[in-house]
């Protein structure tokens, strides 16, 4: 293995981990992987649970701490075809953390790093919660709120609305069997993220929620 990749990899890691540690986050030791063959565009990606893989030695040492944020997220793998939230939320936390850590490192998705830059900057713990967005508890009274709620973009609207009797339904048996799983929830991520970002705490931001969130939902 390449013996600079592994120091930046190193250097990286650490850093990702002192800042995540005061609100609970941690980058376990990993590893750091080449292929050459990742798809353009991307630089690097992380495959769970705890690698990162580049496509090259001489990646940015930002975009490994991108990554590593990632890995302590334990953000799920999503198809790309689906402009959600979730997606938008995990990308702006690795952006927020990577730029705060390393500012010159490039900001891809602006509407994930402008949401996450307005939710910390209201209330700095909120990186806890968006590190443990996939353990957040979800009810049949919360799919109803969020299914209901006139905040939801269309395109949103939409993906929701036409699966939503598996929705009710598999969170109803989750909830039921006492099953905290994401995965076993249809669309179970997505519905998570709405229900942290539809959170009463942030009403007094809604409106520059709003005007960052829209673009990412424009399609």
């Amino acid at each position: 293995m390449n013996k600079e990749l592994n120091q930046r990899f190193a250097r990286a890691r650490i850093k990702v981990h002192q800042f995540l540690a005061p609100y609970g986050g941690e980058v376990p030791e990993g590893e750091i992987e080449i292929y050459e063959a990742l798809e353009e565009p991307a630089l690097a990606t992380h495959r769970y649970p705890d690698t990162i893989v580049v496509k090259s030695p001489d990646v940015p040492e930002s975009v490994i701490a991108h990554e590593l944020v990632h890995v302590a997220q334990h953000t799920l793998e999503q198809f790309r075809g689906f402009r959600l939230l979730y997606v938008l939320l995990a990308e702006g936390l690795a952006k927020f953390v990577a730029r705060s850590l390393y500012p010159e490192h490039m900001v891809k998705y602006v509407p994930g790093h402008e949401v996450v830059s307005l939710l910390v900057g209201a209330a700095p713990d909120v990186i806890r919660d968006l590190l443990r967005i996939n353990d957040l508890p979800l009810t049949p009274e919360d799919v109803e709120r969020i299914l209901t709620s006139p905040r939801l973009p269309p395109y949103t609207r939409r993906l929701l609305s036409a699966e939503s009797d598996l929705i009710r339904g598999s969170v109803q048996r989750a909830w039921e069997a006492g099953i905290e799983d994401p995965t076993f929830v249809t669309l179970g991520e997505e519905m998570r993220a709405w229900k942290f970002l539809l959170d009463e705490r942030f009403e007094p931001l809604w409106n520059q929620l709003h005007k960052a969130i829209e673009p990412w939902f424009e399609v």
